[in-house]
């Protein structure tokens, strides 16, 4: 597990340098008190899911669903009234998880199978920050083949 994480956040840091801040989510959107532990825009990135499926004595496969959270602040309104440069700022986010979904499609490492990239979700938030989940699915080997 810890190996595909490893690798998702040095291809993120690597291909995505708008990021402020990438790390894994350990709930730095959910539980702060004046403003999250976070530069913007962020990606954290967790484990929502792993299957595992036995092959022969001793392997196992792993078939893990990646969770990477999106946010942003965003420093000007989205309105369609404002001039054009800020009108283009109001969905930078949008930008930028094309740029994260570019990067992390088709991804893989020695020991983990290419990435595919399966979800966008908007999570609705009381506070000013944007936030998406995108998902992203792999599978690696366990045990000896």
């Amino acid at each position: 597990m810890r190996h595909v994480l490893e690798s998702i956040t040095g291809r993120l840091l690597e291909e995505v340098p708008e990021l402020r801040y990438v790390a894994e989510d350990w709930g730095q959107l959910d539980f702060y008190e004046d403003k999250p532990p976070v530069k913007f825009p962020c990606a954290l990135v967790s484990v929502s899911n792993i299957k595992f499926e036995s092959q022969t004595a001793g392997v196992r496969y792993a078939t893990m669903t990646i969770l990477i959270r999106v946010a942003d602040v965003p420093s000007v309104s989205g309105t369609m009234a404002a001039p054009k440069e800020y009108r283009g700022r109001a969905f930078s986010i949008l930008d930028l998880m094309d740029r994260i979904g570019n990067a992390l499609y088709a991804f893989g490492g020695e020991d983990f199978d290419e990435l595919e990239q399966r979800e966008i979700t908007h999570y609705g938030r009381e506070d000013a920050i944007r936030e998406y989940a995108m998902t992203f699915e792999t599978t690696y080997a366990i045990g000896s083949e």
